[in-house]
């Protein structure tokens, strides 16, 4: 793949969905910095108003929409906005994500598949439009936000885990597809636990609270990661060392990692707190705020430890299965 070397950011058109928090959020403020034109896309319009304010503080030049990324039509509308606006669309950042918990049995279908929708057609309705756009200009970046699980698998998080595969898979054979045209490239994100409030709003049927798998990383570093790719991309970008060893022990030693880890995933994902049946944010948006991180290496960083302890007393009953 042919890589754009040090591409100018300012006033480059920039389209970010999942804008209204988590690593969206923190994205749009990072290419705010840069002197960006940007396009924001989220399901909650007062959440997203309120980040689009923030970047035009910054200097940055915005527009911003009401988007379900599931719906085709509206994300298409949301490139034709941008190229109307700003005149042409140099980067498109997919970023909107959610996430259900519980066992496959366990999770209603219609929840897995919006699960599955949302992280993957969304980002599969979002490449159509870029791509597009980026066919007649003949030059952009996409850049699509998979995950450490798209490369390893866990239990309770089956459509979370099935839409990461495929995400990354579509973004390969787009690549493949894109060899006649060396300026449009396509970059996959892999950040491990990002520390998001997308753990507050999953849809969980597990019974108890879920948490992120520690170690946690800040949504801005993946944030910095998505500028540099929109900069100069690169293939693939896996976030950090305890993502890339994960991917290693999955990927050279199979059996140990099937013995060893799920045990630890389900110890570790869960805290003791029981928790009622709820669709969370997957089948519509939440009032209230939308921030950028959950507060997991702050407020909550003795459950981050608790996480990591029970992740490591489940390890020998692993070795017993």
């Amino acid at each position: 793949m042919a890589v754009d070397v040090g591409r100018d950011l300012s006033q480059s058109a920039v389209v970010i969905t999942g804008a209204s928090s988590g690593i969206g959020r923190a994205a749009a403020l990072a290419f705010a910095r840069r002197g960006s034109r940007l396009a924001l896309a989220a399901r909650a319009p007062g959440p997203l108003q309120q980040v689009a304010r923030d970047c035009e503080a910054r200097g940055a030049e915005v527009m911003w929409q009401s988007v379900d990324v599931r719906d085709e039509q509206q994300v298409a509308e949301l490139a034709r906005g941008t190229v109307e606006r700003f005149g042409r669309l140099d980067v498109w950042v997919n970023c909107a994500g959610v996430i259900a918990y519980g066992r496959f049995e366990q999770v209603p279908t219609d929840v897995f598949r919006a699960v599955v929708e949302t992280n993957l057609f969304g980002q599969v309705h979002g490449a159509r439009a870029a791509l597009t756009q980026f066919r007649r200009q003949g030059s952009g970046v996409l850049i699509n936000m998979a995950s450490v699980w798209a490369r390893v698998t866990s239990p309770d998080v089956s459509a979370y885990v099935a839409s990461k595969f495929a995400v990354r898979a579509f973004s390969e054979c787009l690549r493949q597809e894109l060899r006649d045209a060396p300026d449009i490239n396509v970059a996959t994100m892999l950040p491990q636990a990002v520390d998001t409030p997308i753990f507050d709003r999953a849809a969980n049927f597990a019974g108890r609270s879920a948490r992120p798998m520690p170690p946690v990383i800040d949504a801005q570093t993946v944030a910095t990661g998505v500028l540099r790719c929109a900069e100069s991309p690169k293939r693939e970008v896996t976030y950090s060392r305890a993502g890339r060893g994960i991917e290693l022990a999955a990927t050279f030693a199979p059996a140990l990692y099937g013995r060893f880890f799920p045990p630890a995933f389900e110890a570790g994902n869960y805290a003791g707190e029981p928790l009622s049946p709820t669709v969370g944010t997957v089948l519509g948006p939440a009032d209230g705020t939308h921030s950028i991180e959950g507060g997991w290496k702050r407020q909550r960083r003795r459950e981050l430890t608790r996480a990591l302890r029970d992740a490591l007393r489940a390890l020998p009953r692993g070795l017993r299965h």
